[in-house]
């Protein structure tokens, strides 16, 4: 091994720490600068329907009232009101839906991809 492939590896090392240390402060300047915005407490998006391309339906809740509004790439439309009566707002497969941690999803995509290489 000669001295200029162990300087390399050197500079090569050094350069993956400093991109590692500006990646570290540039993420932590983005998250208290507010480029990034914040969640708030009053707002929040309910649910969202896809109903063309760049057209959306979305219901918002603003404080304690449920709105729904149309929105596309230039506009957001109200539509109406809504009570809460006539909203479903129970989580997709109902309160006690077993949540499948990400590593076994994860898991189950690498085995189905491995198998995919190894058909062809």
């Amino acid at each position: 091994m000669s001295w200029n492939n162990v300087l390399e590896l050197i500079s090569v090392l050094v350069i993956f720490i400093l991109v590692l240390a500006a990646t570290y402060y540039v993420t932590k300047w983005i998250g208290k600068s507010g480029v990034v915005p914040l969640q708030s407490r009053n707002i929040k998006v309910i649910e969202t329907f896809k109903i063309a391309p760049n057209k959306y339906i979305q219901i918002v809740q603003l404080g304690s009232k449920y709105y729904s509004i149309g929105v596309s790439k230039e506009t957001i439309t109200f539509l109406t009101p809504l009570d809460e009566e006539q909203l479903d707002l129970e989580p997709p497969g109902g309160k006690n839906a077993p949540s499948i941690p990400f590593q076994d999803i994860l898991g189950r995509i690498s085995k189905g991809y491995h198998d995919r290489k190894k058909d062809k």
